[in-house]
């Protein structure tokens, strides 16, 4: 249990000063630079396209090299990066440095994923649901610290600033080392790794489920406050709706995981889709009505809260030990490309439908997900449990896990 607390500490302090940087600071910022509107969305968008392209590699290495070592490479582009905002002059320099931030998360993510499987093989989804809790919580302080150190500081003095936050994180991550205990392969294979997690049929179900839902989810992040503006709320009000979502994510995730522990991982992981397309379809029904909004937020971040831990636990069944960091390295590069797709797919509804009929469409992805993996034997909750547990090597080890 040390272990799993100080892995939370860790991740909330990196992730809390990750997010102090980017809404509201970073559009700001591209804004006071002279970015144009399409520059200025590439800008917030392209450390997301880094994890992408990245986090199968950075899961992979930390297979076979140790995940501390990577935990620390990750920390410390958390603690330096941000100081080389100091010197950004236009914008073409911040794009260049959003990259390079990128990898901070692009590392973190995969690593910190396989740290927690690894030590919990057995019954997952309630220790993911509680570790969840770092991510959602910087996705609440984060922009209230950043927008409120915007009335009196410069973006890149806030910047600078984050440095000495993400450097405290180095305290949980020396003593995470005592715990990094990979299964590492006897011998380096490239070929045998990718081929056991593209075989692997749960691993492809379920980054089918991750990238499509995280589709809908990213294309109501992207619109909603642009709905809400038109209905005539007040920033403040929107930015209520947005924590409110997160705030039920927060709170639900670690009874959901306790949920899937208990019966079974595609219980809550079913619940979740259906409590998100009800999300989507109240919204697309009954409109900006205040009420609706503050129902719609409360639904779809009970919907995030429900499913996120168990897809996560039954990734940690489905895959072999020796391959925990590539296999959530791709469901997370998957989950990058729903967010990426989410806002361009959510635009090219809303230009050529209403508001309402757009988010109805998106409503239709996790319902239709739901509808495939109930009517599909062989994707049914009950099948990918069953294929996961036999999975060549990926039972849970014997004896007790770290830090317990």
């Amino acid at each position: 249990m040390s272990s799993l607390l100080a892995l939370f500490l860790a991740d909330f302090i990196v992730r809390t000063s990750y997010q102090i940087g980017k809404a509201p600071v970073l559009p700001v910022f591209a804004h006071g630079l002279g970015a144009s509107p399409l520059l200025l969305g590439a800008i917030v968008s392209v450390s997301t396209a880094t994890g992408f392209f990245l986090k199968p590699l950075f899961g992979l290495l930390s297979d076979y090299r140790g995940r501390w070592i990577w935990l620390m490479i990750g920390t410390t582009l958390f603690t330096l990066v941000p100081a080389l905002y100091l010197f950004v002059k236009t914008p073409s320099d911040l794009f260049a440095l959003r990259i390079i931030h990128g990898l901070a998360t692009a590392v973190y993510g995969p690593v910190t994923l396989a740290y927690v499987a690894s030590w919990r093989r057995n019954k997952a989804a309630e220790a993911f649901g509680w570790f969840g809790l770092a991510r959602t919580l910087s996705y609440i302080l984060g922009p209230l610290i950043g927008g409120a150190a915007l009335t009196f500081a410069a973006p890149e003095t806030i910047y600078a600033a984050t440095c000495f936050l993400s450097a405290l994180a180095f305290l949980p991550t020396l003593y995470v080392r005592n715990f990094d205990h990979v299964a590492k392969p006897p011998t380096w294979s490239l070929t045998e790794a990718i081929q056991v997690v593209l075989t692997c049929r749960p691993l492809f179900v379920l980054a089918i489920i991750e990238g499509t839902t995280y589709i809908a989810i990213y294309a109501v992040k992207a619109f909603l406050p642009v709905m809400a503006l038109i209905a005539g709320y007040q920033p403040i009000e929107i930015g209520t709706f947005l924590a409110l979502q997160e705030a039920t994510n927060a709170i639900l995730r670690p009874p959901m995981g306790r949920l899937a522990d208990r019966t079974r991982p595609g219980l809550p992981l079913l619940l979740g889709l259906a409590t998100l397309a009800a999300g989507l379809l109240v919204l697309s029904v009954g409109g900006p009505a205040q009420s609706i909004m503050l129902a719609v937020a409360v639904l779809i971040g009970a919907g995030q809260g429900a499913f996120g831990p168990a897809t996560l636990s039954l990734v940690s069944i489905a895959t072999p030990p020796q391959h925990l960091g590539l296999a959530f390295g791709s469901i997370g590069a998957i989950r990058n490309a729903g967010k990426i797709a989410g806002p361009i797919i959510a635009g090219a509804l809303v230009s050529t439908l209403s508001y309402q009929a757009a988010f109805a469409s998106i409503a239709s992805i996790p319902l239709l997900l739901a509808l495939w993996i109930l009517v599909s034997p062989r994707h049914s909750p009950s099948a990918l449990e069953y294929s996961a547990v036999t999975v060549k090597g990926s039972g849970p080890p014997q004896g007790k896990s770290p830090g317990n």
